[in-house]
């Protein structure tokens, strides 16, 4: 498999990079915890992804690149994750989502092919019509109760695990619950997601779409998996400096240790080219493409043997 992600991006001339797996800085965001590596000089943290590296190669005129690469997140253990896993992670100066997703098909078709594996062109949802089709409310404009109220009449048991905090972290807490329970696992063959909430934007342009203030990216979900996820790239560095603030309040408020924001990644920030930029999860598409019902039948060391 790798050799033909390899391939794919030869002959596109994508240019290969290897950035640091360990680094100063790592990730604000309050729903992704890093692993940190006491050093000889400071705190270190193994990266979640090669983003903020491969963000500083574009600024300095790089081109389009691409790198498979370890990555690491704490606390994430089970059928469907392990603390370290492989990433794909690819960008390209001048190119909107729908050009990436096309890109993203071509690679599966690829992928598929070389397998032996059943592949469709995915499907292409929008965040609110799925909900509207599931449960028959608009995920936007619905209130946290009512929401709340939907999800603990299908999902009781999963609802008492949910934060206590209050006001729009848990407004997106119960959105995340219901999609993940009741709409991502139902999304078996390959289908593409746009229009996510807002507050989902992570590192992602935002826009008033219909009305609705949505992030510009999308996910790629098949056999009930999230595979992969895009981005249309922040360019904004004052905005940037606000997410990541809002970021550090929110893990305040969870009594999780703060991040400081990466200095170097925000001085790049005012020479990045407009790009997307998508991350494929490497283990779980070989689930994909071997039928496979868990990461440890295609882990060579999972993280109970490592």
């Amino acid at each position: 498999m790798l050799t033909l992600i390899r391939q794919y991006f030869l002959s596109r001339q994508i240019v290969e990079v290897t950035t640091p797996v360990l680094a100063a800085h790592t990730v604000t965001d309050p729903n992704i915890e890093s692993l940190s590596v006491a050093t000889h000089q400071n705190e270190m943290f193994l990266q979640t992804s090669p983003e903020f590296a491969m963000k500083r190669l574009l600024a300095a005129g790089s081109g389009p690149i691409y790198q498979i690469c370890p990555a690491f997140r704490a606390a994430e253990e089970g059928k469907h994750h392990n603390p370290e896993f492989t990433m794909l992670e690819w960008y390209r100066p001048d190119t909107s989502l729908s050009e990436l997703m096309d890109e993203l098909q071509l690679l599966m078709e690829t992928l598929a092919t070389s397998f032996g594996v059943a592949w469709s062109a995915p499907k292409r949802g929008n965040y609110h019509q799925l909900f509207q089709t599931r449960f028959n409310i608009n995920p936007h404009r619905a209130s946290v109760s009512e929401l709340l109220s939907i999800a603990t009449r299908e999902f009781p048991q999963r609802v008492q695990h949910l934060a206590t905090t209050q006001g729009a972290e848990q407004l997106d807490d119960v959105r995340d619950l219901l999609f993940s329970q009741g709409i991502e696992k139902t999304l078996m063959s390959p289908h593409f997601v746009t229009g996510f909430p807002m507050s989902q934007a992570a590192l992602a342009k935002t826009c008033e779409i219909d009305g609705e203030n949505v992030a510009l990216r999308f996910e790629m979900y098949w056999h009930g998996l999230e595979i992969a996820n895009a981005y249309d790239e922040l360019l904004d560095s004052v905005e940037l400096v606000g997410r990541a603030a809002k970021d550090n309040q929110r893990r305040k408020e969870d009594s999780k240790p703060m991040r400081q924001l990466d200095g170097r990644l925000l001085s790049a920030m005012d020479s990045l080219p407009q790009c997307a930029g998508i991350a494929v999860g490497i283990d779980r598409l070989l689930m994909c493409l071997t039928n496979s019902k868990s990461l440890e039948e295609v882990l060579t060391f999972p993280f109970s043997i490592a």
